[in-house]
């Protein structure tokens, strides 16, 4: 046998390390391939799930996640209240669209009687297909009959319209009232709040000037 050349040599070792070249290529080339291929697929389901619903401002992508500058969600709930939630941002992953991060969140909800309530969040996460909002920073809640009230996160249960906190949580009222307590639990479409472990600060209330009879309560019972 006839050892090769030294040319020979020289031109199995360039064909060598030509493909080489091209192996290493492909180990990036495929996987970046394979990502736009998919996101593309992916950006158009996202846009249909909520392009009917929600009035986009701008969407993109930012690695795997789905950005969506001022998504704006309306309707009314089964109840007949109307509500409004709008958020500056949304971001969700391109591979988990159920779920999506809201940021500067602001909540009203407002029925045909009068009642209306307005919720702000720094940052939710939002349940799509359970309609389960979620949050572990304070929130802060106002309603038409002058409560506000800051709450240590809270868990707001959208069909059924029922916000709860495990606190602590403290509310101010238009009487001067001030109320602190370990948890809350609020029912939208009833107006109701209810509250464990609290402490109520009262402020006393000026005299209307009428005269009382302090036995009227039980001459009332007696008549029963």
């Amino acid at each position: 046998m006839i050892a090769p050349t030294a040319s020979v040599r020289h031109e199995t070792y360039l064909r060598f390390a030509r493909h080489n070249r091209r192996i290493a290529v492909l180990r990036w080339v495929v996987p970046v391939a394979g990502i736009v291929v998919l996101s593309v697929p992916a950006l158009q389901v996202a846009a249909s799930m909520v392009g009917d619903i929600v009035p986009i401002e701008g969407i993109r992508l930012e690695n795997d996640t789905l950005v969506i500058e001022g998504p704006r969600f309306e309707g009314r709930t089964a109840t007949g209240s109307n509500y409004t939630l709008e958020a500056a941002r949304a971001e969700t992953r391109v591979g988990n669209l159920d779920t999506a991060d809201l940021y500067e969140l602001t909540v009203d909800i407002s029925d045909d009687d009068g009642y209306s309530a307005h919720i702000e969040f720094a940052s939710a996460e939002w349940t799509m297909s359970s309609e389960y909002l979620t949050s572990n920073e304070d929130v802060t809640v106002s309603d038409s009959t002058g409560a506000q009230g800051v709450l240590a996160g809270v868990e707001v249960d959208w069909p059924a319209q029922i916000i709860t906190s495990d606190g602590p949580v403290r509310f101010a009222f238009d009487s001067g009232a001030h109320l602190y307590a370990d948890t809350m639990e609020h029912d939208l479409d009833a107006a109701r709040w209810q509250f464990s472990g609290v402490n109520l600060d009262m402020m006393p209330q000026p005299d209307a000037g009428e005269v009382r009879d302090p036995f009227a309560a039980e001459t009332d019972n007696d008549a029963l």
